[in-house]
């Protein structure tokens, strides 16, 4: 053994005896706490609480950075020790399906769904529940492949109106001061943007853990969250992703711009690999926009994206083999940390931004990046995010991150000029024909013709929030999700299957799970509180029995103990082999339980911060709402269609804020 080889070795052994000190000591931790602190802190005092004020703060800052070196986690260090997604009972998911299909069938309908659930279970259920074991024993996500392909890439239909979701980033007054400039407010943006980029580079994102056992969570999506990509297929679309850590080697360091039809590579990095400066990300700007106020709008490229995936696909594989110029073209867009686009429209407030986010255009969106800035003529900034490569929760990752970023670094300074040259952004230039712009007219045309008839609000209910609920001892979401089933309930006179996300992060590359949060126990209480023979007391109690089911099938459905995705593995196989589908697929009660995507309340949680987001309804009939649960207030979205008669976006807010204050007024009665 050479004493090269006897250095290394020494060295690992000294590492793993320093991360096991720290593990022991609590000081891993700490340093996470800390790093949290700094990313997510609105404000420098918050910081100055975790400091130590008897060093200085230079060395306290190098300090900081050398702990997190030393005793620091790497954002993707337990991906290799992570548990495999395991495969539920097959009883246990049976059970749980047949639990769920309750509030909507009749006695008798429940009689037949049973026998079909047990014939299943007695039968073929069996042979594919055993399959999937096997499959489980080789694969550590059985479903992953399955989900990705199914759900997401062999989807026909236009992502902005099917898949995609948006974000938006609230700012607050002093953070731009009256004659600010679009440039000024888009070189922070890309700015912070760059820092959460180096921080990723380098392995500094804290692992996201569980709250209360502390078990790390797969942190595998977070690759995805920049430098991915949608690429379309004639049958089926496919992923790319180039984001590489340090570690692993050199990382795009550029974007895309659209701005007036046009679109630009912008290098957003220097040749020492750190971010350019606020001042140098304007001035690159600034060059860009002049670019375009001389000369007409672009050919919109870009609006190709919101069509169908089959037709985009084709076009895309014609612009290929037109001109290699169009292929590298894409392929820088491809590669692009972020897309950023210029709109002209003029939102007001969140709600309007949202919905301009989502389907106000097809013309500056790029659909198939992972995320496309949209920053508005008015000044308000939100984000479109394709689906498919991360759950929201990575979105909410990013809006957060930048609202804290920006908090704190309070009023832009516009006498900042840059101290070096910087690079021109680049235009880069499409060779297209007549057929090519007939398509981009055609797709825009369809778009916007489907996009008309989504409407979309976002209001606050500022009664109370969080503090209230929690001086209850309640969990926040669960009462969120049983007040939505009172004002479903109470507006249209019938339970709605729903579907609520959570998370399987706990296990290796896992995404989701379905909690069907529409029990026969919030159906108890909704026609108790719409019954005024029902003493208070006993509604209050059926409440509490309400709010308990919700916790005990959301931890469940945590531990991969819901129905869904087993139920689909199962489906899958069954296709798979070609053989008749089993009629626990087609039966009734599956459709009107909301299997098969046919939840008519798509909902979400996305956490507990000021960053609201939007989605679209799963079915035409139903609701997409998101809501954020603050200290002070609810914030949420609704989005319906419109020429859907049965809802209303504006009537369903307005029974979820009255059920809001039915459920106060049961609390404080007592």
């Amino acid at each position: 053994m050479s004493l090269t080889t006897v250095h290394r070795t020494v060295q690992d052994y000294a590492l793993q005896l320093l991360e096991y000190v720290a593990s022991r000591t609590g000081l891993t931790e700490a340093v996470r706490k800390l790093q949290l602190a700094r990313q997510f802190a609105a404000s420098d005092d918050e910081l100055k609480q975790l400091q130590l004020k008897w060093l200085p703060g230079g060395l306290q800052e190098w300090l900081l950075e050398k702990a997190i070196q030393v005793f620091g986690e790497p954002t993707w260090k337990y991906q290799d020790s992570l548990p495999p997604l395991p495969v539920p009972p097959l009883k246990n998911t049976l059970d749980k399906y047949l639990e769920s299909v309750k509030p909507f069938v009749t006695a008798e309908e429940y009689k037949q769904t049973e026998a079909v659930v047990r014939e299943f279970e007695e039968g073929v259920g069996q042979s594919l529940h055993q399959q999937l074991l096997e499959r489980a024993k080789v694969k550590r996500n059985w479903i992953e492949e399955w989900w990705l392909d199914l759900v997401y890439l062999r989807s026909r239909h236009s992502l902005p109106l099917t898949s995609n979701i948006a974000g938006f980033i609230p700012m607050t007054d002093h953070m731009w001061p009256s004659g600010v400039e679009q440039e000024d407010q888009v070189s922070l943006y890309l700015w912070v943007s760059m820092h959460l980029w180096k921080l990723l580079r380098k392995e500094q994102i804290p692992v996201d853990k569980a709250v209360l056992t502390g078990r790390p969570f797969c942190m595998d999506q977070f690759r995805n969250m920049l430098s991915a990509h949608r690429i379309p297929g004639v049958t089926m679309d496919k992923i790319v992703s180039h984001f590489r850590t340090e570690s692993k080697g050199p990382s795009p360091t550029h974007i895309t711009v659209l701005c007036k039809g046009r679109v630009f590579k912008m290098e957003c990095v220097d040749q020492e690999g750190e971010p350019l400066t606020p001042a140098e990300l304007k001035m690159q700007l600034q060059m860009l926009k002049q670019q375009c106020e001389n000369m007409s709008e672009g050919p919109h490229i870009s609006a190709l994206t919101a069509g169908n995936r089959t037709e985009w696909a084709k076009t895309r594989e014609k612009m290929v083999e037109m001109d290699p110029v169009n292929a590298h073209n894409l392929s820088v867009i491809e590669k692009s940390i972020v897309v950023v686009a210029f709109d002209d429209a003029m939102p007001k407030d969140g709600g309007e931004a949202l919905y301009q986010a989502l389907v106000g255009s097809s013309r500056n969106r790029w659909f198939d990046h992972f995320n496309t800035g949209v920053v508005f003529k008015s000044g308000l900034y939100a984000s479109n995010f394709e689906h498919s490569p991360a759950d929201g929760m990575v979105a909410v990752y990013w809006g957060y991150f930048l609202f804290a970023q920006l908090q704190r670094i309070g009023p832009i300074h516009k006498a900042q000029v840059p101290d070096r040259p910087v690079p021109e952004p680049e235009e880069l230039i499409f060779i297209i024909d007549e057929e090519i712009r007939d398509a981009i007219a055609h797709t825009e045309e369809t778009f916007i013709k489907h996009a008309s008839d989504m409407e979309l609000i976002c209001p606050s209910f500022t009664d109370y929030g969080k503090k209230f609920i929690r001086s209850f001892k309640l969990h926040p979401d669960s009462y969120m999700q049983t007040a939505l089933q009172l004002a479903y309930f109470r507006l249209h006179g019938k339970p709605a299957p729903t579907y609520e996300s959570a998370t399987l992060r706990q296990y290796y590359h896992g995404r989701t799970e379905t909690v069907r949060s529409c029990t026969m126990e919030v159906v108890n209480w909704c026609k108790a509180m719409l019954d005024n023979t029902v003493p208070v007391e006993e509604k209050k109690e059926l409440m509490m029995v309400a709010l308990k089911k919700h916790i005990q099938i959301m931890d469940e459905a945590k531990n991969m103990l819901g129905c869904d995705r087993h139920l689909f593995g199962l489906q899958v196989l069954a296709q798979g082999a070609g053989i008749p589908l089993p009629s626990i697929f087609t039966d009734a009660a599956y459709t009107k339980s909301g299997g098969g995507g046919n939840f008519v309340l798509s909902t979400s949680l996305l956490g507990y911060t000021p960053c609201p987001g939007a989605t679209y309804p799963m079915v035409h009939h139903g609701y997409g709402i998101f809501y954020n649960i603050q200290s002070d207030r609810i914030m949420y979205t609704i989005s319906g269609w419109k020429s859907c008669k049965e809802t209303s976006a504006e009537e369903m807010s307005a029974s979820i804020q009255q059920s809001l204050r039915d459920m106060r007024q049961l609390l404080m009665m007592s």
